[in-house]
């Protein structure tokens, strides 16, 4: 590798450390600003964005302090099934959540995403994306105070 390719490397890994950390910055500042809702305690809406933001500035020095060093040997070739697949089920994703709510939607978005990234085990897989999607609906609700959407199981239920 040339000097021209390690040192154009290290300035894109700055500047996605510079990415990483305005957005982690700004999800600090947007979730400072969240109004605690009346019915919470001291953990409310607000501490999630938080947290996240402040992940990511811990993210960005990480970033910053490995942008240092030598680059690794890039990949010969990019799995771009995987990616598409990944892609079409997040589009899946934003067309399902409206219509069917977070459950189902999010069972499709996990059960994809584990089969695009080649798991062969489709039943079991299937089984954890109800349980994960099932366990995020409940710790929204439960522990945020936040409803996801419903979609038709408002009218089943």
């Amino acid at each position: 590798m040339t000097t021209t390719d390690a040192t154009s490397g290290r300035g894109s890994d700055r500047l996605l450390a510079g990415i990483v950390l305005v957005l982690g910055g700004f999800l600090v500042v947007e979730g400072l600003r969240l109004p605690l809702p009346v019915n919470v305690g001291h953990l409310g809406p607000q501490w999630f964005p938080i947290v996240v933001g402040a992940l990511l500035v811990v993210l960005s020095g990480a970033l910053l302090r490995g942008s240092g060093r030598a680059p690794a040997e890039p990949r010969e070739r990019t799995d771009r099934r995987a990616f598409l697949l990944v892609v079409a089920t997040l589009a899946a994703h934003l067309v399902l959540l409206p219509l069917l709510g977070w459950i189902p939607a999010g069972t499709a978005l996990f059960w994809g995403v584990a089969r695009a990234l080649g798991s062969g085990r489709a039943l079991f897989d299937l089984g954890v994306a109800v349980v994960f999607a099932c366990a995020v609906q409940f710790a929204f609700t439960a522990g945020l105070g936040v409803a996801l959407p419903v979609g038709l199981l408002a009218e089943v239920l």
